[in-house]
């Protein structure tokens, strides 16, 4: 009995609040330290003086388990300035911005993209400027490669690629096979976006935008090849009200959001940026179900949509349009029929599927979702379904269950497969109910 107290007393303790970390990356008092990542057995960040001025990469290496003193990277030229370092997945190659010129020693009056690789000698190799259709004649800033295409901000003119505003976020193909396009609204909203990353699974888009006032760091979840849900403002204490949050990074292992902050610290310069670090999940639990609403609720409309596809008029066939768009290339439908006091299992491909709903029949159909449930772990979901199945009037239904597994792709939610089973001989299904409407969670 005497646990009783303890369990009610936790229970009215409030959830913990997030944590940050400050990351010890600069070692003068006037420098800051952003752009901070980590891959395998080396870590990249850069530093600067306040401005960004004279800024400069720095790398460190763990050797049998230690990390070893930072250095400064092995191609580093007090002339130029070198900012904004992002490592592969594998380490062996670094993109960056810089004014470092193609000839000469004068400086560029801008930054653009540039990348280096790790030789088979274990060196660097000398800087090599990104192809020219990805450069412009304004500043690039925290270029990233993600899934074949680079992911970057840019205060590129508005005729050259129509970007929103001064400082927008683009995407391009890495090999520069095609201009770099704006990503659409509501990411680039505001005058100024920048410093764009993925998540480790792809699900999430994380950059810094100024359409609060200050610059603040946003997440969108990805729905598509090209759609986005709308922006959330990260909590405090991610998010400050004295600072420009900026330059985010989720480590591969998805553990911790690393990001730089200019908020107010003790003993220290006003204005300078200091890395810290927030554990990804907890931040993720405390944006809880609007982290993921809009793919949630485009879930529940593809659910609705399939049923209703199903559905038609007599000397009518099913709207195969729809079905297309929501079968997965390669789905597959299975079944279950009760005959001849056994079981017969029934398989078809969805092109199969496809063929035989395209066909007219001369009784209507309403297929009916009467319940739902709904599982789901990130990009894949889930939904057991009660359905009748209503033909004429006068004509009884008839019910049956259905297991859908989706999966988020490129081309939104696709159905992978669907298993139904039609209700049994001495275990009839309730057939009774209101069929759920569109978009029903």
């Amino acid at each position: 009995m005497r646990l009783l107290p303890i369990l009610l007393l936790l229970l009215a303790l409030p959830a913990r609040a997030l944590t940050l970390e400050p990351l010890p990356l600069t070692e003068a008092p006037d420098e800051q330290a952003y752009n901070y990542q980590e891959q395998g057995e080396l870590r990249v960040w850069a530093r600067s003086q306040a401005g960004f001025k004279a800024s400069r990469i720095w790398l460190q290496r763990r050797v049998e388990g230690r990390w070893q003193a930072p250095e400064p990277w092995a191609h580093d030229d007090p002339r130029w300035r070198d900012s904004d370092p992002f490592l592969s997945s594998d380490g062996r190659q670094l993109l960056f911005i810089s004014d470092r010129p193609e000839a000469g020693t004068a400086p560029l009056k801008h930054l653009d993209l540039f990348e280096s690789r790790v030789q088979e000698d274990g060196r660097w190799s000398p800087p090599r400027r990104l192809p020219e259709a990805l450069q412009s004649a304004g500043y690039e800033l925290g270029p990233e490669r993600h899934g074949g295409m680079l992911w970057f901000g840019s205060y590129r003119a508005q005729g050259q690629a129509g970007g929103p505003g001064k400082l927008a976020l683009f995407r391009a193909p890495t090999d520069g096979s095609a201009a770099p396009q704006a990503l659409p609204a509501p990411l680039n909203d505001g005058g100024a976006n920048s410093d764009p990353t993925l998540s480790p699974d792809g699900r999430y888009l994380l950059w810094w935008s100024a359409r609060s006032g200050d610059g603040d760091l946003y997440l969108a979840e990805r729905l598509g090849e090209d759609r986005w849900g709308a922006p959330l403002r990260l909590p405090e204490p991610v998010n400050s009200a004295q600072g420009f949050e900026f330059t985010p990074w989720i480590s591969a292992d998805g553990e911790w959001l690393h990001f730089a902050s200019t908020r107010p610290v003790e003993g220290q310069p006003a204005g300078l940026a200091r890395v810290y670090r927030v554990r990804w999940p907890e931040l993720l639990r405390e944006l809880g179900p609007a982290a993921q609403a809009a793919s949630q609720a485009e879930l529940n409309q593809a659910n609705s949509d399939f049923w209703r596809a199903l559905s038609h008029g007599a000397h009518q066939a099913s709207d195969t349009a729809t079905l297309r768009r929501l079968l997965h290339p390669q789905a597959q439908v299975w079944g279950a029929l009760a005959r001849e006091r056994g079981t017969v299992a029934v398989q078809l491909s969805g092109a199969d599927f496809l063929q035989a709903m395209s066909r007219p029949e001369p009784r209507p159909l309403q297929e009916c979702e009467l319940a739902r449930e709904l599982r789901r772990y990130g990009a894949t979901a889930q939904v057991y379904s009660r359905v009748r199945s209503d033909r004429e009037a006068g004509s009884p239904p008839y019910t049956g269950v259905n297991s859908l597994q989706w999966q988020l792709g490129p081309q939104g939610w696709q159905l992978l497969s669907l298993q139904f089973a039609l209700d049994l001989p001495g275990e009839p299904l309730p057939a009774a109910g209101e069929c759920l409407g569109p978009g029903t969670p």
